[in-house]
């Protein structure tokens, strides 16, 4: 994978808007990870270990924030916009310490992600990338996430209006027997 697919996935999701600044950049953000991957395999130590843990995290919640931010131009939201401010401020943490303290605080904001999801398919799988990607534990399943996002992402219809998520036409003679 490269860090050009990350800068995708965040472009796509953010469009048209510019995509969330992220220090040095998206690019930036995958090469210091793979940087802190190839140094914690030439050197042992703590301070490696905790640097890779890090640059981990940070790439984990970089993918994480693309599909919150996706969810919530579908869903638009309140609670799901409190979840991606959540991520954003996460990613400013200077440690892995500091991002779980972050994210503990308001940990049940994530459960207001599921208000809506069986509205539109598009939500649910949405979800479930980012379901997979606070899952994930490495980097090949981080690229995969990535690659799938970026594929999804193509398909989703932005532009369509929120009252318009029914996948389904109203059945007008269910509606006559009714009244």
């Amino acid at each position: 994978m490269s860090a050009r697919s990350l800068e995708l996935l965040l472009e796509t999701a953010y469009a048209p808007e510019a995509p969330v600044a992220l220090e040095g950049g998206a690019a930036s953000v995958y090469q210091k990870f793979e940087q802190a991957f190839k140094a914690s395999r030439l050197q042992k130590g703590n301070q490696a270990s905790e640097e890779l843990n890090y640059r981990f995290e940070i790439l984990r919640l970089s993918v994480a924030i693309a599909f919150v931010k996706a969810f919530t131009r579908l869903a638009d939201n309140e609670n799901t916009k409190e979840v991606l401010d959540l991520l954003l401020q996460a990613i400013k943490a200077k440690n892995t310490r500091e991002i779980d303290k972050i994210v503990q605080k308001k940990i049940a904001l994530f459960d207001n992600l599921y208000h809506e999801i069986f509205v539109n398919a598009q939500r649910e799988e949405i979800l479930g990338l980012f379901e997979r990607t606070l899952d994930a534990g490495s980097k090949e399943e981080l690229d995969e996430l990535i690659m799938e996002g970026l594929e999804l992402l193509q398909d989703v219809d932005f532009d369509r209006t929120h009252d318009d998520d029914d996948d389904e036409p109203i059945d007008e003679d269910l509606l006559k027997s009714i009244q």
